[in-house]
This record gives structure tokens, C-alpha cells and sequence, in this order.
């Protein structure tokens, strides 16, 4: 997937209103735009969301597999599928963009491949995540079986980080 091109057709801006996947948002609704996301696709989404957005954006934070030299969303280079510190780091960052808007704020999400695995946001989810994956190998168990415990171990997967974003758009 051309990650760059599909944003670049999904998320258009002229004058003031933002249209992403033909949902629009006039922006002059909102106070602060927000990015977050995670995932392998994630930096490259960065970039291309930056590219259409630029110094409209307030503040962001991404986790995939690699950095980008972003200039308003900070990007991290995450380990996958084995959380790492960098994982726990972005993770908190995130959580705190999120938790930190208001009814005035526009955030973007970005989930793409691999989001499950990079996203962590407390040392205990990403201990949890270690043991759990050893196991799964161990015994041979699905990736769907994995997520959907990983999402019970998380304060932001599985609608979690949707709540704690409540009440910005």
C-alpha cells in the first residue's frame, strides 16, 4: 500500500474545511487539531498528513516501525511484535494528547497494521504483552485471540482510546 497517495486522496483542505473520506469538518469549529496513531504505516501518514495539514497541526504523536523527520507530530520507532521502551514512551504520549483535549479539539487517528503490538501505555500492559506473546508462539494460538486480549489489558485499545478522547470531535 502507497500510504502517502491514499492519504493525499482521502484527506483534502480547501479554505477551511477539512474533508477526510468525505466526512468534512469546518476547522474554524475547532481550537486545536490533533494527530495521533499507530501503527507500521503510521510515519508515513505523518508525512502525508503534515503535507496537507502543516502548521495547522497542534500537536501529534505516531508509533510504527521507524522515525520521519515530521515537524509537528513526533514520531517513534516502536519494536514489533515485542513492545519495548520506545512502545511505553509513545504510548504515554499519545494518552496524554488524547487526555488533554477538549469539546474544542479535533483529533485524527491513524490505525494501521501492526497497531495492536506497537501500542502500550503502561509497563504492565507491556510486560503482560511479552508474556502473552511467548505463549501464544509456545502453544500456537491466533493473532485474533492475541488482539482481543490485548485489547482487555489496554486502557486504549479496543474503543478505549475513543472514550478517553470524549468530548473532542
Amino acid at each position: 500500500i502507497d500510504t502517502e497517495l491514499i492519504i493525499k486522496k482521502s484527506v483534502t483542505l480547501k479554505g477551511n474545511l477539512l474533508s477526510i473520506q468525505g466526512s468534512e469538518f469546518d476547522l474554524t469549529k475547532y481550537k486545536k487539531i490533533k494527530i495521533v496513531g499507530f501503527g507500521k504505516a503510521s510515519p508515513k501518514a505523518a508525512k502525508a498528513l503534515e503535507s496537507v495539514l502543516g502548521n495547522l497541526i497542534s500537536e501529534g504523536a505516531m508509533i510504527g516501525l521507524e522515525e520521519t523527520d515530521s515537524v509537528f507530530i513526533k514520531t517513534f520507532a516502536g519494536s514489533h511484535p515485542r513492545p519495548s521502551k520506545q512502545n511505553l514512551l509513545a504510548g504515554d504520549l499519545i494518552r496524554n494528547i488524547v487526555d488533554s483535549s477538549t469539546e474544542d479539539d479535533l483529533i485524527i487517528a491513524v490505525v494501521s497494521g501492526g497497531g495492536s503490538a506497537l501500542l502500550c501505555n503502561s509497563e504492565f500492559e507491556c510486560d503482560s504483552i511479552l508474556n502473552l506473546y511467548d505463549a501464544f508462539l509456545e502453544k500456537g494460538g491466533q493473532i485474533s485471540e492475541m488482539n482481543t486480549i490485548r485489547k482487555h489489558l489496554s486502557d486504549l485499545k479496543g474503543g478505549g482510546l475513543a472514550k478517553l478522547a470524549y468530548p473532542a470531535t
